[in-house]
This record gives structure tokens, sequence and C-alpha cells, in this order.
């Protein structure tokens, strides 16, 4: 008997630190496929599972935050959801691309459906990755759009002809891309870095208490 694929979702980043926008992505991605697989007259899949995925350390930052500090701080804002974190770049010897890393989860999942989840401004850049355009070989990508997005005329055409706002489509296809206008706050980890840095107490607004703790604990970003 063939078992079910499961559906495995990444979120990559630096995510130093992570905060509220990261989890909203991931949360929403989680909440999404669930409502579809429960609703799934045809059973395709078994589970779901989805991961941030934390990148190798950039030497070429200037104060590069520990890996382990990163790492804490993942393990605090996702405890108590169903989010998972998955470890497989920290252990790389940087710089990591991102087409090493969807051909090595291609590679120990081989019957799974892999997504990449990205915002906007990473699907327009996508074409600038190193084998960009080879990703969609080994992944499907849900990008958040936001309001002022216009089509990404420079995807290739394959791409753009795969593009889709129907989760359903979406998944019945390796190569797709969905997209989601779901709005998500609008954060980076540099902003919420620069506001840390600089004693601005609205940077709370966008971290969990447990990782605001363990930042003020160990002045990480002072």
């Amino acid at each position: 008997m063939t078992t079910a694929p499961t559906i495995r979702a990444f979120l990559g980043g630096s995510f130093d630190p992570v905060h509220l926008s990261h989890l909203q992505m991931a949360t929403h991605v989680h909440q999404a496929l669930s409502q579809f697989i429960q609703n799934d007259p045809r059973g395709r899949f078994a589970k779901i599972d989805v991961s941030l995925l934390p990148t190798a350390g950039n030497p070429f930052k200037d104060k590069p935050t520990a890996d382990t500090h990163r790492l804490e701080m993942l393990h605090l804002a996702t405890q108590g959801t169903p989010i998972d974190i998955d470890t497989h770049e920290l252990a790389q010897t940087p710089p990591v691309y991102t087409i090493d890393t969807v051909r090595h989860l291609r590679q120990i999942y081989p019957n799974d459906w892999l997504i990449f989840i990205m915002g906007q401004d990473s699907l327009h850049a996508l074409p600038t990755w190193k084998d960009g355009d080879e990703i969609l070989n080994f992944v499907n990508i849900w990008a958040f759009m936001r309001g002022d997005f216009k089509p990404v005329g420079d995807l290739s055409a394959q791409a753009l002809e795969n593009l889709t706002d129907d989760l359903g489509e979406f998944l019945t296809q390796n190569g797709r891309i969905y997209q989601d206008s779901t709005p998500i706050t609008t954060m980076s980890s540099s902003m919420v870095r620069k506001m840390l840095a600089d004693h601005n107490p609205e940077a709370r607004q966008f971290l969990t208490k447990r990782v605001l703790d363990y930042i003020d604990k160990h002045a990480i970003y002072a």
C-alpha cells in the first residue's frame, strides 16, 4: 500500500531576530494547508509539516549573531505552535545557496510535496539567485503578495505560466507559484535590530515576549 505524501513547507531566513511577520507567514500556511487537507475529498496528503529554516551565518556581516542565539530565539518563538525548525543549513559552511538546500530536501524527501515560502520581494529577486531558475524544479513556491504587486516579468516564461491564486490548483503540479494576498505585517529583521539598538520601545510589538526577554538577558543587539 502506497503511503500518502506529507506536505513540507519551509520558510527560510536569517531570523536575526525571528519576529512576528515570520510567525504570521508560517502559521497562516500551516492553517491554510490543514484546512485544505481536511476538506480534500481525494485524501491525497497524509500530514503537514511547516518549518522555519535558519540560514547559515553570513561571514561578511559586521557583527553576525551567533547561531546558538538565533536558534534559541526560534525555539522560544515557536513554543506552543505547530511550527517546526529545520537546522540543515546551520550545519553547512557558508555561503549556502537555496538551490543546494532544495536539492538536498528533494533527495531526503523524494515522495513528499515540498513548498518554499517567501515574500514578494524574494520572488522578484529569484532570477538573481544562484541557479534561481532551477528552484522550481525541486519545490513549489508560496509567495505572499502585497497590494502593489505587479506581474513578475523577470521570472521565466514557464514560471509565469505556473502562477496561480487557487490553492487546489497549486497542489496538483510541481513547479507552481501560489500567490497569497493575505495581509502580513511588513517588517524586516534589520529594522527590528535597529529599533532594539536605538532602544525604541516599538520593537516590542514585533517580537514575542519570550524572544524579547532572551534578547534583553543576553544584550544581543545592544
